[in-house]
């Protein structure tokens, strides 16, 4: 039990440092934000009901979680090592293995924290689209305005009342925000249950689309394969150069297929198109287009493959920081 116990308390605190970063609750709420505005302001629907702004918030998700995970990845073992934390840490019982894996545990829980907020967000944002309802004076386009304006209120309700506890109590105003937002969005969640497109109370029914959920998922394993990245390439750089970095790495991972081809013709290709995740794998919102799904069985085989890479490349990274110094 001995590398458990700190292992466990080194996550807690990783989790709390990178959730208390100002950028990490700027690009929460922006995120939010953006994806409760969008129905609002759309103008066409493209053909389908909610497309757009299912399309949009899965879009601010991958993008802005992207942004989230490789700062607190790249941060948190980086200021760790130059400010001495951890060098005093590892002066304890405590190995560099056990620091390094619960550096990524913390900076995990983080990213399920702004993935489960973002896919209640697209959740909401999908339901407020406009749709053509039946009324009384005969069907109707129409936006679901009441959950529109709860969905709008949700991250200003969190961060005031974040900012007021903060005032009187002295808590901390990013990690509060950041979980005070999520339990307003899962409030509206269930509020709005209770009422229909038009606003008048109906049975309870939370009328959301479900099948945004899987490609939610998709996305979670692709930031936290990038979140593991960041944290093995810091063991050795500073943040600039590992967020350029992991920029590089996203991008070489979009371009991966076009490069090399859907599969690998040669032993160099085969070599070269495992070394960087292929971002395509997580990326599959257009499969939810005309009322489509994505099978269960799918995510399960992106999620292995994901663990996977992850698994490689904190061997990777564990090692690297083994021979570190700190």
């Amino acid at each position: 039990m001995r590398p458990i116990q700190p292992f466990f308390a080194l996550t807690g605190l990783t989790a709390v440092e990178a959730i208390r970063q100002p950028i990490l609750v700027l690009l929460f709420t922006a995120c939010v934000t953006f994806t409760a505005v969008t129905p609002m302001v759309l103008l066409h629907t493209f053909g389908e009901y909610g497309k757009m702004a299912r399309e949009t918030g899965l879009a601010l998700h991958f993008l802005l979680g992207l942004l989230a995970a490789v700062q607190a990845a790249a941060s948190s073992l980086a200021q760790e090592v130059r400010s001495g934390t951890a060098a005093v840490v590892l002066s304890k019982p405590v190995g560099r293995h056990t620091f390094f894996l619960a550096k990524f545990t913390g900076i995990a829980l983080v990213i399920l924290a702004f993935s489960l907020g973002a896919a209640l967000a697209t959740l909401l944002s999908e339901r407020v689209a406009e749709r053509l309802t039946h009324t009384a004076a005969g069907a109707e386009e129409l936006i679901d305005w009441r959950t529109a304006w709860w969905l709008l209120a949700a991250p200003l309700l969190g961060l005031a009342v974040a900012g007021l506890l903060n005032y009187t109590r002295r808590v901390s105003f990013g990690s509060t925000a950041f979980l005070l937002i999520i339990c307003a969005l899962l409030l509206v969640l269930l509020t709005s249950g209770a009422y229909d497109r038009t606003g008048a109370r109906a049975s309870f029914d939370l009328r959301v689309d479900w099948r945004v959920l899987p490609a939610g998922v998709l996305i979670t394993a692709a930031l936290l394969v990038i979140s593991a990245v960041a944290v093995s390439l810091s063991t050795r750089l500073r943040p600039a150069p590992t967020l350029a970095l992991c920029g590089l790495i996203f991008i070489l991972g979009l371009l991966w297929e076009y490069l090399f081809g859907q599969a690998p013709t040669s032993p160099l290709s085969g070599w070269l198109y495992s070394i960087a995740p292929n971002w395509q794998h997580f990326w599959v919102s257009d499969a939810l287009t005309g009322g489509g799904t994505i099978p269960w069985s799918y995510v399960g085989q992106v999620m292995i493959y994901a663990a996977t890479y992850i698994g490689a490349i904190l061997c990777l990274g564990t090692c690297a920081f083994a021979r570190a110094d700190v």
